[in-house]
């Protein structure tokens, strides 16, 4: 725990390339660095603080940070297509994360199989070159849960959490997450059998500040309620669980903005596979309007102008997105792994964009269209020289097609790194990686990647090159 705490302290001086006249950000790296394999002799897990009869303490978290340059100068650019909803993330993440969270269990009887929980998470984040202070969220989660209180092996929570996400690591992408940033409360574990069955249910408010009116330039609030069910892990046969799920999210009126109440509802499926070293998952996901979401970090509608101005990129009555993903993991923890990706995103945003000047006064932006389409197949490699050394490989492509921006063409990238880590395994941590990555994409899309964040020098380019050192941590 005295690590973990050590860890953290040394994370947040990586605000600043020079944060005194002495220390500099590639010195905290080597201080890390020595944190690490001088302060754990193991791979690091959950921490437990105190625990007795009757209750027990513990904390949990996350921290990936580290440094990294373009060739020719300049902050690490990360190479994400204009559009999508994120990057590939070995050697493209320029940025700080972190996440802490702390869980206190106090057990109503002697058998701890009833318990009330209470769990606070704050995260912080900050993007390489920025000179502001990392962005905290002190209430990422905040929530009360309640098991088997009711003696049926019921699960009750109420307040604000990550529920039950739906990733892709490679792509650092929740292809699933209808409740973050929300407050709201559910059910869960309503199926008692050998299985992992369930059947769960939440629902969620949600609300989007400061959002300045297309209409008439006003600013207020948007409010908006989602409703999540789930029947999760049922059985197909011994290695083949199927997963539904359905959505339904509703907007409230806002007068002030002069804008209409909005609904929506979404439709999913998945299978899970586990045998062996393997397991794939594939999921089919279908969005309809007001459970569009902003993006894959909330659960929170998306509104009809993202850019608070009087430029109308979605029609919320008639939007919707479509996406089909795959992910398969091979590893078999002694001599390789392997991680490949397949995802397909169709987005019609409703509308060609256009400028609202006023009722029945609109004027369309020439050339552009109403929609997306997003293909990408990827794969990350992993041999194992040793329990503490593994070398990294990942390859992608990537093409889009987005009508609102007027682009389309390809991106290509390819990064390695030899990792430093404690234990053998894809999702092993934590772990030290040196990095270089390379990106070429099509012209057309030269002013559109290379040029985030702060500034990457590459937006008049068609290729770049960037390294750097990153560290990650989970337990």
């Amino acid at each position: 725990m005295n690590c973990v705490l050590n860890l953290l302290k040394v994370s947040r001086y990586f605000n600043s390339e020079v944060v005194s006249n002495n220390v500099s950000k590639q010195n905290l790296i080597l201080l890390l660095t020595c944190s690490l394999f001088l302060g754990m002799l193991q791979p690091v897990t959950s921490q437990t603080i105190f625990e007795n009869e009757n209750s027990m303490f513990g904390t949990s978290g996350y921290i990936r940070t580290g440094t990294g340059r373009s060739v020719g100068g300049g902050t690490q650019a990360h190479f994400q297509m204009p559009g999508a909803q994120n990057k590939y993330s070995l050697g493209n993440q320029a940025d700080t994360y972190g996440e802490l969270e702390f869980d206190y269990i106090y057990y109503l009887n002697t058998a701890k199989d009833k318990s009330i929980d209470a769990v606070w998470m704050t995260s912080y984040y900050e993007a390489f070159g920025s000179e502001t202070q990392m962005d905290f969220d002190k209430t990422a989660q905040l929530y009360i849960r309640g098991k088997n209180l009711l003696g049926k092996g019921e699960t009750l929570w109420i307040g604000k959490r990550y529920y039950d996400r739906k990733a892709i690591h490679l792509l650092d992408r929740q292809w699933m997450n209808p409740a973050q940033t929300g407050w709201g409360f559910g059910v869960e574990d309503l199926l008692t059998n050998k299985t992992n069955e369930d059947i769960k249910i939440g629902v969620w408010s949600f609300k989007d500040e400061d959002v300045v009116s297309y209409i008439n330039n006003n600013t207020s609030q948007l409010n908006a309620f989602t409703l999540d069910t789930r029947w999760v892990n049922v059985p197909v046969n011994n290695t083949l669980k199927l997963n539904l799920a359905v959505n339904y999210s509703y907007r409230l009126k806002n007068e002030t903005l002069e804008y209409n109440a909005k609904q929506g509802f979404g439709a999913f499926a998945w299978l899970d596979y586990e045998k062996d070293h393997i397991t794939n998952t594939t999921a089919v996901l279908f969005r309809q309007g007001a459970t569009v979401p902003k993006h894959h970090w909330t659960g929170m509608s998306e509104k009809e102008n993202p850019n608070n101005n009087n430029t109308v990129l979605n029609n919320i009555n008639s939007s919707y997105s479509l996406e089909i993903n795959n992910n398969f993991l091979y590893d078999d923890f002694e001599n390789f792994a392997i991680n490949g990706i397949l995802l397909a995103v169709i987005r019609d945003f409703g509308t060609n964009p256009y400028i609202y000047n006023g009722i029945n006064d609109v004027t369309y932006l020439s050339g552009k269209g109403n929609m997306l389409y997003w293909l990408t197949a990827g794969a990350r490699g992993m041999y194992y020289l040793s329990d503490y050394f593994k070398l990294s490989l990942e390859v992608s492509h990537e093409y889009i097609k987005n009508e609102q921006v007027g682009v389309a063409g390809n991106l290509n990238r390819i990064s390695f790194t030899p990792e430093i880590s404690l234990s053998k395994g894809f999702y092993s941590r934590p772990v030290i990686r040196p990095l270089i990555a390379y990106a070429f994409w099509s012209d057309d899309l030269k002013g559109n990647i290379g040029n985030v964040p702060n500034n990457a020098p590459f937006g008049n380019n068609t290729d770049g090159f960037t390294y750097g050192l990153q560290f990650e941590i989970w337990w």
